[in-house]
């Protein structure tokens, strides 16, 4: 790997989250001139996931990460997150032209250090780009020079009914999210006939659902009555319970999903489970 170049960030830390792809560290690709017709709505509705950077002469791919990092520009609002802070900028648009606005917000989150690494090199990259062109679902952020600075996939979401959900944040009914207590599977399933179940980490629970135009109301739930011996994870599962019946509104991102109440307060974050989730336990 080259010397790294014009990112304030130790070669060490960004060591720890990419490696190079050398097919695409090309200085000069070609411009597609086919992706204009289509350029702004497809960059404006489409989620995108963060697959590279660049740092100095290569592009780092990203580790793939459960959440993954990403990026969504909406009127003329460009907002990421790479597991720690959000971040959010103005942009304009103007044929295949892209200018970000190098003054972004942020919250101050502190997280671990090769996060916040992969953090400021994206907004670094972002603060440099001029263009961007479509490869397929891919979408490449360019430099004045048509270098690549960030190498994006069109994230696809997951469908809220069919799905397992696994509890990774919830409401601890004190306005704040809380993660869930170690060693606790909390699961969330929706079923196309309109039920609900799941484990709140200690029971099975059961409920009816109603999903229209977006709104997502949830019934009150009945569960198995096996006590919880951990006061902690009963308090818990209270805690899950009160936060669903609030639920009015949804919205999935890629693999995650984020519960809501009516005002657009987060209730409860999921992640969508890709292996079969293991049985409640009794703690």
């Amino acid at each position: 790997m080259s010397a790294l170049r014009t990112l304030f960030i130790p070669s060490l830390v960004l060591s720890l989250v990419g490696m190079a792809i050398p097919s695409l560290a090309t200085e000069n690709p070609p411009v597609d001139a086919t992706a204009t017709a289509t350029a702004v709505p497809f960059l404006e509705l489409t989620p995108w996931q963060i697959l590279g950077y660049r740092s100095g002469t290569d592009l780092l791919s990203v580790e793939p990460r459960t959440i993954p990092p990403q990026l969504a520009f909406a009127a003329g609002q460009v907002t990421g997150n790479v597991g720690c802070n959000t971040f959010s900028g103005a942009y304009q648009l103007e044929g295949d032209r892209l200018t970000i606005d190098p003054r972004m917000a942020t919250t101050m989150m502190a997280c671990e250090e090769s996060v916040m690494a992969l953090e400021q090199a994206v907004t670094t990259q972002l603060a440099g780009v001029s263009s961007y062109r479509y490869a397929g679902s891919r979408l490449e952020l360019l430099n004045a020079e048509g270098a690549t600075l960030l190498l994006l996939d069109a994230l696809r979401e997951t469908p809220l009914v069919g799905v397992t959900w696994r509890l990774d944040r919830y409401s601890n009914g004190k306005q704040a999210l809380v993660s869930t207590a170690a060693g606790t599977d909390i699961t969330l399933i929706l079923t196309p006939d309109g039920r609900l179940s799941g484990s709140d980490g200690c029971n099975r629970y059961m409920s009816n659902y109603t999903l229209q135009a977006g709104y997502l109301t949830i019934r009150q739930s009945a569960t198995t009555r096996m006590a919880c011996r951990n006061p902690a994870v009963a308090e818990q599962a209270t805690a899950y319970s009160q936060a669903l019946s609030q639920v009015r509104r949804y919205r999935i991102t890629g693999e995650q999903l984020l519960l809501m109440s009516d005002d657009g307060t987060t209730l409860a974050r999921f992640r969508a489970v890709r292996s079969p989730v293991r049985s409640a336990e009794n703690p």
